[in-house]
């Protein structure tokens, strides 16, 4: 039944590109190259560009001013989250490969290579019902054996017509992030332990950890599909929410109170500290990772110097995060946020 009484914003007809660029110059948008910026307009959508990040530049926009502050220029902030959209995706698939080469290799060292054994439902939790009226580990099971049986792409093809088994390594590689995540979900607690030390490099987990662990995985599946969807990402806040961790956030120097106000629990600043609790062991991609976000926001403060603190705020992220980041490398020591965890005595005299 159609609601008629509803009131609805008035319809905003189509608009030739020529036209939004007029329009935009008249509400105070530095374009420069006419041409360049119908180019991008048609190659990365207006709404993306414009629609996006205006607020930023508006001078009044919740009072109803949609005119650009003077200097406002057409692509900087569309750019600028572009680059940072690059560096999301290229951090969260190293973590997605790690992830899943990890929880193929334990259920593979756990249960062997022979799909019957690795796959008997005896061997996962039955998880929540879904929508379709099964639980989880009916619709995973009934996902993977058919993955198996009618594989539609490499190198599951190779091995369902050269070999006969299929063994879990080769099976993940036909899984999403979502997917192989929910394969570790529903695993017994011994193989999620196992998965948790290796990645991290401890030799003990508890619950804590546990929790945390997950809300991280969680964290990184969803900046992962945002950003490979085009999404943007300065400002983005996913629903999954990490749990406080206090040697992590006090590096980025963040207390407890602004935690739980909203800063460091979903935005940029919880992937990024997500990235350096997943890879504590491995300094070599969290420097990876750093360097591109550096350059990223250096590029950006030296073009819009005025209104870099606001993006910047909008993150979550401290100014000075390259700062805090250099004084984290320069100590050395790896395992930095999991110290108590190298040994099950420490972990236990921290509870």
């Amino acid at each position: 039944m159609v609601n008629n009484h509803r009131k609805y914003k008035a319809d905003k007809p189509f608009l030739p590109v020529e036209d939004q660029i007029e329009k935009l110059i008249g509400r105070g948008l530095s374009i420069g190259s006419k041409e360049k910026a119908k180019q991008l307009i048609m190659t990365h959508n207006y709404y993306n560009i414009i629609n996006g990040y205006k607020d930023i530049f508006l001078k009044s926009p919740f009072e109803g001013d949609d005119r650009y502050i003077e200097g406002s220029t057409f692509d900087e902030l569309y750019m600028f989250d572009r680059d940072l959209r690059k560096t999301i995706l290229a951090v969260t698939i190293d973590v997605e490969c790690t992830f899943y080469t990890n929880v193929a290799y334990f259920i593979g060292k756990e249960y062997g290579h022979e799909p019957q054994k690795y796959l008997d439902k005896s061997k996962y939790n039955t998880g929540h019902k879904q929508n379709n009226g099964k639980t989880q580990r009916e619709n995973l099971l009934d996902m993977l054996w058919k993955n198996i049986h009618k594989p539609r792409i490499e190198p599951l093809i190779y091995y369902k017509n050269n070999y006969k088994n299929m063994p879990p390594w080769i099976l993940t590689k036909g899984l999403t992030f979502g997917q192989v995540y929910t394969l570790f979900e529903l695993s017994k607690s011994e193989i999620k332990e196992e998965i948790i030390k290796s990645i991290l490099g401890i030799d003990y987990v508890d619950e804590k950890l546990k929790e945390f662990f997950a809300k991280m995985m969680s964290i990184f599946i969803r900046y992962r599909n945002w950003s490979a969807h085009g999404g943007r990402m300065y400002n983005h806040r996913c629903k999954p929410e990490l749990t406080f961790w206090e040697p992590l956030f006090t590096m980025f120097g963040v207390t407890k109170s602004e935690f739980n106000k909203g800063r460091g629990k979903n935005d940029l600043l919880a992937l990024t500290a997500s990235v350096m609790f997943f890879y504590q062991s491995n300094t070599g991609s969290t420097i990876d990772y750093f360097v591109f976000l550096n350059s990223n926001m250096e590029k950006y403060r030296d073009k819009r110097v005025a209104t870099y603190s606001k993006v910047i705020t909008e993150t979550g992220l401290p100014e000075n995060t390259h700062e805090k980041f250099l004084n984290f490398i320069s100590d050395g020591a790896q395992n930095k946020f999991t110290l108590s965890y190298l040994t099950k005595e420490g972990a236990m005299a921290i509870e």
